[in-house]
């Protein structure tokens, strides 16, 4: 058996194991949740009373997430679609292959981990980056986006992959560059230019902030994480009044600075 069957079979096993534990309403975190998303714990870095509002009152639109969601549909166009078996046999092929929003999942500590990261690039069965797209006039960014791409890929290594050559790469763009279809191939060729050392790539309408992956780093951000969803502690909110002021849930948080 090659080792994408014998690694693709372990994880597919996983996720069957999820999969009845949904069935079997087995939902012992917060929220009667059964795993935890890797864009929640990077949420929680932000504000985690934020997270707490939108599991109680539902997720709220606004204009940035709009945004957002266009701009990352924009980045799929070009792309195809195939199944979850081809994809693992790409994955270990000589042939790099980037896979877009790939469902990634994993057992860590007695919890379920889930995520979606945007773009990660494979070779020979290594994964080797991590592309996470933000749009936002701000040009740099935050802990709570560090924090959310760390987590895929301590999610990677706990799915079996091998991270010791994993870099993340944070994409600040504009959101006026959402509808460019130019923008993926200058944030590759970027990097590839750059050789995949850390370092912030000033691009057209981005700048690309490339880091080396590091497992300590995100089991130190993800064990404080967790204390929350085993109801270990109360949400814990931010301390920036400016993030409460844009807070689309600053009428409904009590903790809300204003």
């Amino acid at each position: 058996m090659s080792d994408w069957k014998s690694h693709f079979e372990k994880c597919d096993l996983l996720l069957e194991k999820i999969v009845q534990k949904s069935k079997r309403k087995e939902k012992n975190l917060k929220f009667g949740k059964i795993a935890i998303s890797a864009s929640d714990v990077g949420l929680q870095y932000f504000c985690e009373k934020k997270v707490e509002m939108r599991h109680v009152h539902g997720d709220i639109k606004t204009e940035s997430k709009i945004v957002g969601t266009e701009a990352h549909e924009k980045l799929l166009e070009g792309s195809a679609k195939i199944k979850r078996r081809e994809l693992w046999q790409k994955i270990y092929s000589l042939q790099p292959i980037f896979a877009l929003e790939m469902l990634l999942f994993a057992e860590y500590k007695g919890v379920i981990l889930v995520g979606v990261a945007d773009s990660i690039l494979f070779m020979n069965g290594l994964p080797l980056l991590l592309l996470e797209y933000k749009f936002s006039k701000s040009g740099r960014p935050f802990r709570d986006h560090h924090v959310q791409a760390r987590v895929y890929g301590l999610i990677l290594e706990n799915m079996g992959f091998n991270t010791d050559r994993l870099s993340y790469a944070i994409v600040i763009a504009d959101p006026n560059a959402r509808n460019n279809k130019e923008l993926r191939k200058r944030v590759i060729d970027a990097i590839i230019k750059n050789r995949q050392k850390e370092a912030v790539l000033v691009i057209k309408d981005a700048r690309v902030y490339l880091n080396k992956f590091d497992y300590a780093e995100a089991e130190n951000d993800l064990d404080w994480a967790i204390g929350f969803w085993k109801n270990e502690r109360e949400a814990i909110p931010t301390r920036n009044s400016n993030k409460c002021k844009s807070c689309e849930y600053n009428t409904k948080c009590e903790k809300s600075i204003n």
